[in-house]
């Protein structure tokens, strides 16, 4: 039964995307609103949604709160992207509400992501969540999750993405973005470069808000292994179980946040917190010396491979699926100069890079291609190395990954 109402809520893509409020303010009012019924903190942005998200849901939860977790796309699992205290949403849940909804959902043209919105915001009401920690899907302004009204909004770092539909300059990225921010709610961002800040504060200013900026310089590594991190901002010191100095951001984000909603929480309960978070798919050690990322776009690439490089002072050999609107001259720049080796691979998808596209690019002519991702696993695992090996890119290769290395990211809790 659940693989058919996946299947159902899959074809829901064909769809397509629609930017706008009106749909989902329909079918929520049709759920009865339950986004009214809980507190939300909303993030955007480019980078570091997930990981933001979800060690700010990770740190409410271990202050004793009930947390509700939107995020996306999944790894592996539907039920992924909408969890409870961690804990994904069951699939009978899934099935009851789509079951529900169908009639409407057909009659009404609802998307694949606003019926997983409904769902999320519709689950974390009966499920009585204090808090819900939602993620954007795409953009900000016209995103179905705009829908919240926040307690706080966080926007995570602003690279280049989804340039067809939100813009094809940083600044215009920005703004889109920028539509989380509401009429004073505070908003907290890592971003402070220039051209991005004057656009942030233009919409702080235009919602009688303040937006915190925190300054990467005041974020020091202390040091990082291949299984975890440590790292100081101002005053104070902090741990994660896991690598990649970008989580170092993603963290003080979460704790600058939370310190707003809960002003008297100690450093020791937000450091126990941090000790129980793992979030799957970034910088993730596989097996010896393979991680698996989902570094997608040339600012994730390039702290990915100096993460690398600084804990094992050799530069990686990668391994890439990539979308083919990811292809930029920044991200060339990267695959030509900060790999020992690049690899291509592809996987059946019309969204991913693929052979053709690599012949009409001979930019990519240099670089060794497998068709076959299970062969480009095969190369990668046996290549004589010791330094770094890292297989990174699309979400969509999470399956063939965790398949090839029989590995179990997601046993019930996150």
């Amino acid at each position: 039964m659940i693989n058919s109402t996946l299947a159902y809520l899959y074809k829901l893509h064909n769809r397509g995307i629609k930017l706008g409020l009106s749909n989902i303010k329909n079918f929520l009012a049709e759920c009865t609103n339950p986004e009214k019924d809980f507190k939300t903190v909303h993030i955007a942005g480019t980078n570091g949604k997930g990981s933001t998200a979800s060690i700010t849901a990770k740190i409410l939860q271990n202050s004793g709160f009930t947390v509700g977790l939107y995020t996306s796309p999944h790894l592996i699992n539907f039920n992924e992207r909408i969890r409870v205290n961690g804990i994904p949403i069951t699939d009978n849940e899934i099935i009851s509400f789509t079951k529900k909804y169908q009639q409407y959902i057909d009659k009404n043209s609802i998307t694949f992501f606003e019926a997983t919105t409904a769902m999320a915001f519709d689950y974390f009401a009966k499920n009585k969540v204090d808090y819900a920690i939602i993620e954007t899907g795409l953009g900000g302004r016209l995103d179905s999750t705009n829908v919240v009204s926040p307690i706080q909004t966080i926007i995570t770092e602003i690279d280049f993405d989804h340039t067809r539909l939100l813009g094809n300059s940083v600044e215009e990225i920005t703004a889109e973005k920028c539509g989380i921010i509401k009429p004073n709610v505070t908003n907290t961002t890592i971003n402070t470069k220039k051209n991005i800040k004057e656009v942030i504060s233009k919409f702080s200013m235009e919602n009688n808000t303040d937006t915190d900026y925190v300054d990467k310089k005041n974020i020091v590594i202390k040091e990082q292994k291949k299984e975890s991190l440590h790292f100081k901002f101002k005053d104070f010191s902090y741990h994660l179980p896991q690598s990649g100095s970008f989580q170092a951001q993603n963290a003080i984000l979460a704790i600058e946040t939370i310190k707003k909603i809960l002003p008297g929480l100690s450093i020791d309960k937000i450091q126990h917190g941090l000790n129980k978070w793992v979030w799957p798919g970034r910088m993730q050690l596989m097996s010896g010396n393979i991680f698996y990322d989902v570094a997608h776009n040339s600012s994730g690439v390039k702290i990915l491979c100096k993460d690398l490089k600084d804990i094992y002072h050799k530069k990686p050999i990668g391994l890439v699926v990539i979308k083919n609107d990811k292809i930029r001259e920044e991200i060339l720049d990267l695959f030509k100069h900060s790999f020992e080796e690049l690899v291509i691979s592809t996987i059946p998808s019309k969204d991913i890079l693929g052979k053709n596209d690599i012949q009409k690019n001979k930019e990519l002519n240099n670089f060794k291609f497998f068709e076959n991702i299970q062969d480009a696993l095969d190369y990668l695992n046996n290549k004589e190395y010791d330094g770094p090996k890292v297989v990174f890119g699309s979400h969509y290769i999470a399956k063939y990954v965790y398949n090839f290395f029989d590995f179990s990211f997601d046993n019930g809790s996150i």
